[in-house]
């Protein structure tokens, strides 16, 4: 049930994806990691059955994280202080799901799904998530860190 085109470049985790906040850190690499294997499964010719249980665990993790963030931006009041950027960030949420849920939907109709635009979505949401509506929740934990713990915000973190 899928369209397979081009395979994909890995999308990679570097240094300009560090936030700074080890716990988002450490769910953006996984992220990426869910992105590449997704980008490799989609190459090939996968079955039906690899597809729904990737764009599964896709939607999981997904939302697992996203449940982190929102979690630290109540924490931390991020809404109280910029309401309009944490509106906006919940609701990149929001629709990154209901995209991934519109996938998984396709797949209940038995509909083709095309790999490659999937993967190029994927790596494209997560790229510009990470850079820009994340760095900027993240600089405003360190800040609130920092001002709690007394220390300096960790400079080797800029924001997008």
């Amino acid at each position: 049930m899928m369209k397979t085109g081009t395979r994909q470049p890995a999308l990679a985790f570097d240094a300009g994806f560090i936030t700074g906040v080890d716990e988002i850190d450490d769910q953006h690499r996984n992220l990426v990691s869910l992105a590449n294997e997704a980008a490799l499964v989609l190459a090939r010719d996968p079955t039906e059955s690899q597809v729904r249980h990737l764009v599964q665990e896709l939607l999981s993790y997904a939302i697992y994280h996203f449940r982190t963030e929102e979690t630290l931006m109540r924490e931390y009041g991020y809404s109280d202080t910029d309401a309009e950027a944490a509106a906006r960030h919940i609701d990149r949420h929001r629709r990154f799901a209901a995209r991934v849920v519109a996938v998984q939907e396709a797949l209940d109709r038995h509909e083709a799904v095309d790999g490659a635009a999937l993967v190029a979505y994927l790596t494209e949401w997560i790229r510009e998530h990470i850079l820009g509506t994340d760095k900027l929740l993240a600089a405003f934990i360190l800040a609130c860190r920092s001002e709690r713990d007394g220390e300096p915000p960790n400079e080797g973190v800029t924001p997008a």
